[in-house]
């Protein structure tokens, strides 16, 4: 009984913060220090520099399905001013509803779904997401929504982002069951590579869902990853304090 309260007291010590952790939501981390166990580059969307293809339907690329939204989520429209202009922007908007448990992903109407752009360089295409219409009649390829459902759940992810602007971006992580994990905000960011890992490595990210408000030429994404945990040495130490006490104690009860 005695070794019982010992080795409740130790976990208590040094797994409850590690608890915690598996419970918490994200930490961004570098995205050069993920282990890729799959990589979407979009490559084979379109060959040559500076041509654009909308994509109608559900996009399969690199072992990853490809959507608007999923079911449950209401689509909706919201507008943003074009920064220096009287002019504004229409973007797709999913704040309303909740995905439904399974993520399925819908396309949305034609032409209005996606699209995938070549920007003339080392990366080549990248993945947008194509909006409403705008009312003054001008492109709104990259202002729309892009969703996506992973073959497996994982527990970090990084991507870059193309044309970003220093707008409202927002990427939305949820389990399989449809509850969000974590609003991530890229509100403010420029083109660059992000990435983000579940604290404690939890493997339970099963999709996701990128909105934007980011004006003049909305957003895309390029070389999506998928991988497994950064390492987290705070989780770690912690762990590892917990086990030394555990073992203590057991000595000391021998």
């Amino acid at each position: 009984m005695k070794f019982k309260r010992q080795l409740l007291a130790a976990l208590l010590g040094g797994g409850l913060s590690l608890g915690q952790a598996w419970a918490g939501a994200t930490q961004e981390v570098a995205y050069g220090s993920l282990t890729a166990t799959t990589t979407v580059t979009f490559s084979e969307l379109v060959a040559s520099p500076f041509d654009a293809v909308l994509i109608d339907g559900l996009l399969s690329s690199g072992g990853v399905l490809f959507g608007e939204r999923f079911a449950g989520q209401e689509l909706a429209v919201a507008k943003a001013p074009r920064p220096g202009a009287i002019a504004q922007d229409w973007f797709d908007d999913l704040s309303f509803g909740s995905p439904s448990a399974g993520l399925t992903l819908l396309a949305g109407a034609q032409g209005a779904n996606l699209g995938a752009f070549h920007y003339g360089d080392a990366d080549g295409a990248a993945l947008a997401g194509v909006g409403p219409q705008n009312t003054d009649g001008s492109d709104p390829f990259g202002f729309g929504a892009i969703s996506a459902r992973f073959a497996s759940p994982v527990s970090a992810l990084g991507l870059q982002l193309r044309d970003a602007d220093g707008g409202v971006i927002t990427l939305s992580l949820y389990r399989d069951d449809g509850s969000l994990i974590e609003a991530v905000s890229l509100s403010g960011r420029s083109d660059g590579f992000y990435a983000f890992s579940r604290i404690g490595g939890a493997a339970d990210i099963a999709g996701f869902t990128l909105t934007n408000r980011d004006s003049y030429y909305g957003i895309a994404i390029d070389n999506l990853v998928l991988a497994a945990a950064v390492p987290e040495p705070a989780s770690a130490v912690l762990a590892l304090g917990g086990l030394l006490v555990v073992a203590i104690a057991r000595r000391r009860a021998r």
